[in-house]
């Protein structure tokens, strides 16, 4: 009879301890409020819940964070708690993977707070879900990033935007466009620091344009140019190596077209034209493949005593 009476109170004991101890799964850590209790069933004032959905961010419970931040702004629509609930609301949905929603919430916050002192906060979330939108959504990602610059052209993150624009284009293979968005940075922003990479960027676009365009040849020469201006004026450069490769690789398709245009020219019985174009080959392209097989074909032509 003692023992049971003892077990029994043993067990009272220790449930009244368990019930007395907070339970530490319902605090949670943030950075700015240090450690803080997910007060769901305490929430009386509208911080009080914008802490609880603070708090449900930081567990990563997005759809829930969400829905306190819309009853703070459905509560005072007004209040600074509002504003900075939009902002939220964009953040839980660029967490939850959501990029869509998130920039609807981020333009409508600057829709309803013109000239806020948040705008920089704002822009800056915008640009980080453009940047994610690279890998999947090129053409919304550049949107993104006009954005930007359209609020802010003069802003921190215009020129870092102007180049996303562009590599954006090059990405979709919009050659043309890339090197109109990499030239507009230049203009805009001539003295950034990314202006080496735009110099080796626009001549590396123009030489993919050449080579999506086969037989148009426009740009090679600007591109090799361009190159070589990169090269100048960035003797140590990240690029360098990169330049001299592609100003080689320049020369073999430029030597290729010159022997392609002599090949024609044989084919039309012209031999005389067809040598004017080998020997080019052989005089401004020493060294390559081409030079070799327009020596070839000039060596042929005089054996069958087609050119003296």
């Amino acid at each position: 009879m003692i023992k049971r009476r003892l077990c029994l109170f043993f067990i009272v004991a220790l449930v009244e301890i368990a019930t007395s101890m907070p339970s530490f799964g319902e605090w949670v850590w943030n950075k700015e409020t240090g450690w803080m209790k997910s007060p769901s069933s305490d929430v009386t004032t509208i911080e009080q819940r914008y802490q609880y959905a603070l708090s449900l961010v930081v567990e990563q419970k997005y759809l829930n964070a969400i829905k306190e931040f819309e009853l703070i702004i459905d509560a005072d629509p007004k209040s600074e708690y509002a504003e900075t609930s939009r902002i939220n609301i964009g953040w839980a949905y660029y967490l939850n993977g959501d990029c869509k929603k998130a920039l609807k919430m981020y333009n409508a916050v600057l829709k309803k707070h013109p000239g806020t002192r948040r705008t920089m906060e704002v822009l800056e979330k915008m640009y980080q879900v453009g940047v994610s939108q690279m890998d999947t959504n090129e053409d919304e990602a550049i949107n993104v990033f006009e954005k930007i610059i359209e609020k802010q052209r003069l802003g921190p993150l215009a020129p870092d935007a102007q180049i996303k624009i562009a590599d954006c284009h090059f990405k979709l293979a919009h050659y043309e466009e890339a090197v109109d968005a990499y030239e507009k940075f230049l203009e805009n922003y001539p003295k950034h620091a990314w202006v080496s990479y735009v110099q080796y960027r626009i001549p590396l676009s123009k030489v993919h344009h050449e080579k999506q365009q086969e037989r148009n040849y426009g740009f090679l020469t600007s591109a090799k140019e361009g190159f070589e201006e990169y090269l100048v004026t960035n003797p140590n450069g990240v690029y360098v190596e990169d330049a001299k490769r592609m100003i080689r690789e320049i020369r073999i398709i430029s030597a290729e077209r010159e022997f392609n245009i002599g090949e024609f020219y044989i084919r039309r019985k012209k031999p005389k034209a067809a040598v004017m174009y080998f020997q080019t080959v052989i005089t401004n392209y020493p060294g390559t493949l081409w030079a070799e097989k327009a020596q070839e074909k000039i060596d042929f032509l005089r054996m069958i005593e087609a050119i003296k």
